[in-house]
């Protein structure tokens, strides 16, 4: 049996993503395809428009056969993070033989070798990295540098300013060798293009939605009919909803308190609280306080950590997924989920009520879920529960 993972958010799920999964069994030859999706919280820190049961279901219509949820530990993390926590979740399956991930074609010939050199990481390596950071680089850029130089790769810094090339780097760091790679080049727009198009990006997709170009932006989704039933009701998030609560945070902790917050490094929370004195919502505290060093993505995760918990030490005592939780699956698919059931060394959860409420994983992907009901536009799915209430989508 031959399986390919991918790792993914679909915030929303687009015509790219659609097509990816189709390009992803063909170039892999799967029989099946899983995938391993960020649930309320994405990898910039930011919570996602919809619910993570829509968005799992849009991934079944496209073809995918089992839907699971990346813990937030992981979803809401730095690339690295991100990665081990979606590559070792399909590693802890059993049966998965491939990943796919978006990848410019020229990129490969730099990253595998970069991947290769980086999963052990030398003294000269991490000694290279501290002195980008202190002439003020970001992490991925000072990695960058200090990998060309000391590991003697070309074009390696060239290549990592590429859209996908940092996350698709972190995706080989971590891969073991029963998995094999399966790049596939992004068509369409970019991350950060917002134009509607046939290809949208998802950045352009949900500012039209939070823009109220309701039409325009439901066009441009292959599965558009779950996606316009949570609009029309507001079972959406708010990307401003939680600001007070974050601004709150932030003026009444001590920088000690907020030291204990997962990557809180640096004397970053310093700037934050600095930037939460006169800030109004969340959008203007990032504004204040970005910096080249301290950039968007990285103090939006941080204020993400803070609302949610996400403390160092659960981080420490908890680099590793210790479930696979199931968001959706396809009836067809009861072969390869008797196969993991039989070989995986992770336990399968398809019911939340069944599964340890005191794991400090779970009980962080319950809070974020639960603080992501709290953003919705609808006063009466402001609710928490949802984790406990609803099962996965069965197609």
């Amino acid at each position: 049996m031959r399986v390919c993972g991918v790792i993914c958010e679909y915030n929303p799920f687009h015509r790219g993503h659609s097509r990816h999964i189709h390009d992803a069994k063909s170039r892999s030859g799967a029989d099946h395809l899983v995938c391993v999706m960020s649930g309320p919280l994405t990898q910039r820190g930011e919570f996602a428009r919809h619910d993570k049961w829509t968005r799992a279901r849009a991934a079944l219509d496209a073809g995918a056969d089992l839907v699971l949820e990346l813990p937030v530990r992981f979803a809401s993390g730095a690339a690295q993070d991100f990665a081990r926590g979606g590559v070792r979740t399909l590693a802890g399956l059993s049966v998965v033989t491939h990943l796919s991930f978006g990848c410019e074609p020229e990129a490969m010939d730099a990253l595998l070798p970069a991947a290769n050199a980086l999963k052990t990481e030398s003294p000269e390596l991490r000694s290279a990295v501290r002195e980008g950071l202190s002439a003020g680089l970001a992490y991925p850029a000072a990695l960058a540098r200090a990998a060309q130089s000391v590991c003697d790769i070309p074009n390696l810094e060239r290549v990592l300013a590429l859209p996908n090339a940092s996350l698709a780097l972190a995706y080989l760091r971590e891969l073991p060798q029963t998995i094999s790679p399966v790049p596939v080049a992004r068509v369409g727009g970019g991350y950060h293009d917002g134009t509607l198009s046939e290809l949208a990006s998802a950045t352009a997709v949900r500012a039209a939605l939070q823009t109220g170009q309701l039409a325009e932006a439901l066009a441009q989704l292959p599965f558009p009919d779950d996606f316009a039933d949570a609009e029309a009701r507001g079972i959406v998030h708010d990307p401003g909803a939680l600001s007070q609560s974050l601004l709150y945070i932030l003026r009444t902790s001590s920088p000690d308190a907020l030291r204990g917050i997962h990557g809180m490094d640096e004397g970053v929370e310093n700037r934050l609280i600095a930037a939460a004195q006169t800030a109004h919502d969340r959008e203007s505290l990032l504004a204040a306080a970005k910096t080249k060093r301290y950039t968007w993505a990285r103090l939006s995760r941080l204020c993400a950590h803070a609302l949610t918990g996400l403390t160092r030490d659960i981080a420490a005592n908890h680099p590793n997924p210790e479930y696979a939780r199931i968001l959706g699956l396809r009836k067809s698919a009861a072969p390869l989920l008797h196969e993991i059931k039989r070989s995986a060394t992770l336990p399968l959860i398809a019911k939340a009520a069944d599964f340890d409420r005191t794991n400090p994983l779970f009980a962080l992907d319950v809070r974020a879920q639960d603080l992501w009901a709290l953003g919705c536009t609808a006063p009466d799915a402001r609710q928490s529960g949802a984790d406990f209430t609803r099962g996965p989508v069965i197609l």
